[in-house]
């Protein structure tokens, strides 16, 4: 949840650049494997991959995000699945053609 959401521009890149940049900063690794799955800034959810033996620990640093585009926020797991997710299970139903796949 961002707690102005109108003062910044939530993009997949951005958001992952900000996930990729936390993990980085507690991880202190030099890459790492985050594919956006699937998209919607009007919901504010992602749904995205990561290696198995990156799950946890992304799922920690993803929880201690407070600022996002200098914006304070926090980031919550709302599932992990290692089948597919979608948005339809995890909240309202919104318009397919308002997210990014």
């Amino acid at each position: 949840k961002l707690r102005d959401p109108k003062a910044v521009v939530l993009t997949p890149a951005l958001f992952r650049s900000c996930v990729l940049d936390t993990l980085d900063s507690f991880l202190c690794e030099d890459k790492f494997v985050l594919e956006i799955v699937k998209f919607c800034a009007k919901q504010q959810r992602v749904i995205f991959r990561v290696p198995e033996e990156l799950k946890e620990m992304t799922m920690a640093c993803l929880q201690l995000i407070g600022h996002y585009q200098e914006t304070p926020c926090h980031f919550q797991v709302l599932e992990s699945s290692k089948s597919p997710l979608n948005f339809d299970k995890m909240g309202e139903t919104i318009n397919e053609s308002e997210c990014q796949d």
